[in-house]
């Protein structure tokens, strides 16, 4: 699209103009070509302009003369070619040190040579190559079209760029999956130990779905490959959104298939095989369901995390070659997945990527004990859900927490569904206490609390609760006789932990009522 000041020098009808200073600034690009006999506002000129000028005024005004060349260095021009013999006998010798002191090519016309002639000169390689890069960026588009409704999707057009190009193509998500790698490794260099690498993000509607690579030696890149990177971008982009319009199909179709399954609702061997078949979910093995919460948003924050933790799984679920099946949840996320080691690894990969690239919003993540029917999930993902419920009770909270290791709340299941139920777990034990505790404003719940935590240690929960050892056993004693349970029996001292646990799962569950 563009020829370099080099080029430009050695055309036929430039071969009088000599280039001056700025030999640096030989392979500028000229994007087009300005004449302008009189500069008084350089910031009207564009980067990439080739400006042409007689230089009137320059001669009795030094300090003029002394910005000119900083100013045009600072527009980012190409170069700029002084006009000699109206207003310049010769070019002054401090510009030519300013041109090489800011590597901007100054050129000089002589006077026997028309403006008209270096403008047409330039700019006829310039349109043709516009004309040039037209006609390949048509056939490029054509080509990659093709590609894409090959139905091979994102490989298929990273080996058409790749073909075309030359070079080594990768497509990286947004996420860090590297997607598609075609034409070799793009770390790869070549026999001079130079690459050029080229990234153009891929978007749509202003959402970014990654970034496509084209990697090749400095001495064989081309001007026309960025034209079909550009192209090759466009098409991926339009590859991510009709891949979101199916996955959204899929999601909803699995959707329903696991609000049947977690209904309760007996369905037929034959119903159930062909549903999971057109799924591509197994029916064969053990099964579990793992609840996620990300962040504590709500509406459309919510969503885009939900969002983005789908496409999460999806990727590492495609990478493992693993099947599942999902269901969204006003505040939370279900995904069924084979009971497994891989299964279990993905699930740790997840938890571990999520922190990495959203550590703004933490992920919670629970997983039930595995059932052998596909049918009998029902009770598997209420464990889920459980399990997520309770995460703020537990003393260390996990990024995968098993319904199995929820330091003993678990079996508090299935009494959490009523308060009621949890509520005549401790009330007949606890509430002496609370009662003693609101009458005479003592800590007799906290202090069995401590106690219960610090193993029945009596210096640690004394020290904990900053009292005198005396205090706690005066208090302890009091717990005794109020609760009629010896703390000496580890039994009894079992059911009050587990009084206090049932009390604090009410208090998290059903607040109004504790």
């Amino acid at each position: 699209m563009t020829i370099t000041i080099r080029e430009a020098l050695q055309l036929p009808d430039m071969v009088q103009t000599r280039l001056v200073g700025g030999a640096a600034g030989l392979d500028n690009p000229i994007r087009w070509v300005t004449i302008v006999e009189v500069l008084e506002d350089v910031n009207r000129l564009q980067e990439g302009e080739f400006l042409i000028t007689t230089g009137f005024g320059l001669s009795e005004d030094d300090r003029r003369r002394a910005s000119l060349i900083p100013s045009l260095a600072e527009r980012k021009l190409s170069g700029v070619a002084l006009h000699t013999g109206f207003y310049l006998r010769e070019i002054p010798a401090d510009l030519v040190d300013m041109a090489d002191r800011f590597g901007l090519p100054l050129i000089e016309i002589p006077v026997e040579l028309n403006f008209s002639t270096i403008t047409k000169a330039i700019l006829q390689p310039i349109v043709n190559r516009q004309f040039e890069t037209l006609a390949y960026s048509q056939a490029i588009h054509n080509r990659m079209i093709e590609a894409a409704l090959s139905k091979g999707g994102l490989p298929a057009i990273a080996a058409e760029l790749a073909q075309l190009t030359g070079g080594a193509v990768k497509l990286v998500d947004a996420l860090g999956f590297e997607v598609v790698q075609h034409g070799g490794s793009c770390g790869e260099t070549s026999a001079g130990g130079k690459t050029s690498e080229h990234a153009v993000p891929i978007r749509a509607s202003r959402e970014h779905f990654g970034t496509l690579t084209l990697t090749k030696p400095d001495g064989l890149w081309k001007e026309l490959d960025d034209v079909a990177l550009q192209h090759a971008a466009t098409l991926c982009a339009l590859e991510y959104v009709k891949e979101r319009a199916v996955a959204a199909t899929e999601w909803r179709l699995k959707g329903d298939f696991v609000d049947e399954l977690l209904s309760g609702r007996t369905l037929r061997a034959d119903e159930l095989e062909s549903r999971s078949r057109m799924l591509g979910y197994p029916l064969s093995g053990s099964h579990m369901v793992a609840a996620v919460k990300v962040g504590t948003g709500d509406g459309a924050a919510l969503s885009d995390l939900h969002q983005a933790c789908i496409t999460l799984m999806r990727r590492l679920c495609d990478q493992h070659h693993r099947s599942y099946l999902l269901r969204e949840r006003p505040h939370c996320l279900l995904f069924i997945l084979p009971h497994d080691r891989t299964s279990l690894l993905l699930l740790e990969q997840f938890a571990a990527r999520w922190e990495r690239l959203h550590p703004a919003s933490p992920l919670q993540m629970a997983l039930s004990n595995p059932r052998g029917q596909l049918t009998a999930l029902a009770e598997a993902a209420e464990e889920a859900l459980f399990a997520l419920q309770a995460y703020p009770l537990l003393t260390r909270s996990p990024a995968l927490l098993r319904f199995g290791e929820m330091q003993g709340y678990q079996f508090l299941f299935p009494y959490h569904r009523r308060p009621e139920t949890l509520e005549a777990l401790w009330q007949p034990l606890l509430d002496p206490l609370i009662r003693y505790d609101a009458r005479h404003n003592q800590q007799l719940l906290e202090t069995l609390s401590a106690y219960l935590d610090h193993n029945g240690n009596g210096l640690q929960t004394s020290q904990a609760l900053y009292i005198h050892r005396h205090t706690l056993k005066y208090r302890l004693t009091q717990i005794e006789e109020k609760t009629g349970v010896s703390l000496e029996d580890a039994h009894q001292r079992w059911q009050l932990r587990l009084a206090l646990m049932a009390r604090r799962l009410q208090q998290q569950l059903y607040p109004a009522e504790a």
